[in-house]
């Protein structure tokens, strides 16, 4: 091999050693910027959590737990459309959380929007059957729709699931699972 074969061999080898070494404190560095936000979100410091949590997704665009801790962080501030808009980023990148489906449609609840909000807490427990919150959830919005029959469904289901909440529910109601 000739020496300017050689000398471009070297100059892209150590450009792509550097560019993974870049990547890879990029995505350290969202880690960072991402339990700072946790940090600042425990304490009700929902502004400064949605910046650090802003920064995180900056550096790392597919961070999709960042894009739903901003959320929850936004929706905690009173920001429901754009708690709404990253939950739903965070589902694109991550289209298995049954978390952030039921996180999601909780805030749909909250927007009047019943049937999506349905749907999310569906879908949440298509992906994982013993996601006992989304059981909830949906039992809330069928109880609220006048579905009684639907609700103590997804109570039962919830109180097998080990859910004290749902076994008192059912109990106080005089449903015997």
């Amino acid at each position: 091999m000739n020496n300017s074969v050689r000398i471009l061999f070297a100059a892209i080898i150590a450009i792509m050693l550097t560019g993974n070494t870049a990547s890879a404190n990029a995505a350290d560095d969202a880690k960072s910027f991402f339990s700072s936000a946790e940090v600042k979100f425990g304490t009700n410091d929902f502004k400064g959590a949605i910046a650090d949590y802003t920064k995180a997704i900056e550096l790392d665009p597919k961070f999709a737990d960042a894009y739903n801790s901003r959320a929850a962080a936004k929706y905690s501030s009173g920001e429901k459309q754009g708690a709404l808009a990253d939950f739903t980023k965070s589902i694109e990148i991550n289209p298995k959380s049954a978390d952030t489906f039921t996180n999601r449609g909780s805030v749909k609840t909250d927007l009047g929007d019943a049937q999506g909000a349905a749907s999310d807490f569906t879908k949440a427990l298509e992906i994982n059957p013993s996601f006992v919150p989304a059981y909830i959830n949906r039992a809330a919005l069928r109880l609220d729709s006048g579905d009684k029959q639907g609700a103590t469904a997804d109570l039962i289901q919830a109180a097998r699931l080990g859910n004290t909440d749902a076994q008192e529910w059912l109990k106080s109601n005089g449903v015997s699972k």
